[in-house]
C-alpha cells in the first residue's frame, strides 16, 4: 500500500481559507501533533501562539497557520514548515520540522516528522525508547520496512532566512546523555 501524499500549493490565498475555515471567529487551531497531510497542503507554515482568542483547549501544542511576506525568520517566533522527506528506498513523503533557531540544526531542535494520512512519524523520540509496538505502528504508517526508510533525508519547502533547513536521520534517534548530547539510534 502506498502512502505518498501529495502536498499541492493551495489555489486560493491563505486569507481567504482562513475566513471561512476553522473555529470561532474564523480561526483555525489544531494541536501540532494532529496535524494531516491536509493540513500541511493547505498551510506550509503553523506557528505556536498563545493568546487570548485561541479558545478552550488552546496550550503550548496548539498551532495555527501563518504566512510570510518573504523568508520566514525562525527568531520571531516558533514555527513548524512543510518538508520534503527521501526514504532510502528513493521514495518521497511529506511531513513538517521545526526551522533551526540560533544555529541549532540537530535533530532535536530540528524534530523532523513524516505525516500520513493514519498518522505521524517522529524521528526524535527525546528520552523516551519507542517499544516494538510504536516501531511497527510507525512502519505500517509509512508502508514501508525499516531497511527502505533509513536513513531518510529532508528538507524544508518554505524559504527560511539563512536557508532550508534539512538533515539526515539514521533510525530513531533517542537522547541518552542531556549533558552530552549523545543519542542512540533505534530501527
Amino acid at each position: 500500500m502506498n502512502h505518498k501524499t501529495s502536498l499541492k500549493p493551495p489555489t486560493v490565498t491563505v486569507e481567504s481559507k482562513l475566513a471561512g475555515i476553522g473555529s470561532a471567529g474564523g480561526r483555525i487551531r489544531r494541536q501540532v501533533y494532529e496535524l494531516t497531510p491536509g493540513d500541511l497542503g493547505r498551510f506550509p507554515i503553523w506557528e505556536f501562539r498563545l493568546d487570548g482568542d485561541g479558545g478552550e483547549g488552546c496550550d503550548e501544542c496548539t498551532v495555527r497557520p501563518c504566512t510570510a511576506p518573504g523568508p520566514l525568520d525562525p527568531a520571531d517566533r516558533m514555527f513548524v514548515v512543510r518538508a520534503v522527506f527521501t526514504l532510502a528506498d528513493g521514495s518521497r513523503m511529506h511531513g513538517y520540522c521545526s526551522p533551526p533557531l540560533r544555529g541549532d540544526s540537530s535533530i532535536g531542535a530540528l524534530q523532523p516528522i513524516i505525516v500520513t494520512d493514519r498518522g505521524q512519524v517522529r524521528f526524535w523520540c527525546g528520552t523516551t525508547v519507542p517499544d516494538a509496538k510504536r516501531l511497527a505502528h510507525n512502519y505500517e504508517w509509512l508502508g514501508k520496512e525499516a531497511r527502505s526508510v533509513f536513513p531518510v533525508r529532508f528538507e524544508s519547502e518554505v524559504k527560511l532566512v539563512g536557508g532550508p533547513a534539512r538533515g539526515s536521520v539514521p533510525g530513531f534517534l533517542i537522547l541518552e546523555d542531556f549533558q552530552t548530547r549523545r543519542t542512540r539510534t533505534v530501527v
